[in-house]
């Protein structure tokens, strides 16, 4: 028996799904190969590439493609798939949640002008996509909560075949 068609909503989630895995694996290519250009948008041209920025580089990408790759499978089986925007969303909401904390506890006056600025750009990027992804998942799956039990199972497996039993020179049984 064939599955129904996608909703609407499903098709939107899908959609947005494929635009957020293609947005954040370019970002990644160019955070990997142009560090220092991504510095410059964040206010930080000629900023040093020391170990630390490094580390901080590789996981700022570690995370992209990870972003990218759970969004890929939804965006490929947005029914089947849609709970794989789950990790995807709690990162999105920690990172806006710690970006708004670490502004509140130590920003300094002339934050716009300093490092705090990327800060500022990680919460007004993450906490937008954040709400749009949240309420797709949402609207793509009316009724469906999580503390629902599974509506499918597991298939049944056929009956294993009955062994033959060989021997060589004798009788059977």
């Amino acid at each position: 028996m064939p599955l129904p068609e996608l909703s609407r909503q499903e098709v939107r989630l899908g959609r947005f799904a494929a635009l957020c895995s293609a947005v954040h694996a370019a970002a990644a290519v160019l955070f990997a190969l142009f560090p220092g250009w991504t510095f410059t948008v964040l206010g930080r041209a000629g900023a040093e590439q020391t170990a630390e920025v490094r580390f901080w580089q590789v996981l700022g990408v570690a995370m992209m493609v990870t972003v990218s790759v759970a969004c890929g499978l939804v965006a490929h089986s947005p029914r089947e798939r849609r709970v794989a925007l789950l990790p995807v969303l709690a990162g999105k909401l920690t990172s806006s949640a710690m970006a708004l904390s670490v502004l509140a506890a130590s920003a300094p006056d002339g934050w716009s002008r300093s490092g705090f600025r990327a800060v500022v750009a990680l919460f007004a990027v993450d906490f937008p996509l954040f709400a749009v992804s949240a309420w797709l998942f949402h609207s793509a799956a009316p009724g469906v909560h999580l503390s629902a039990a599974p509506t499918q199972s597991a298939p049944e497996l056929p009956a294993p075949p009955k062994p033959v039993r060989l021997t060589a020179g004798g009788k059977q049984t």
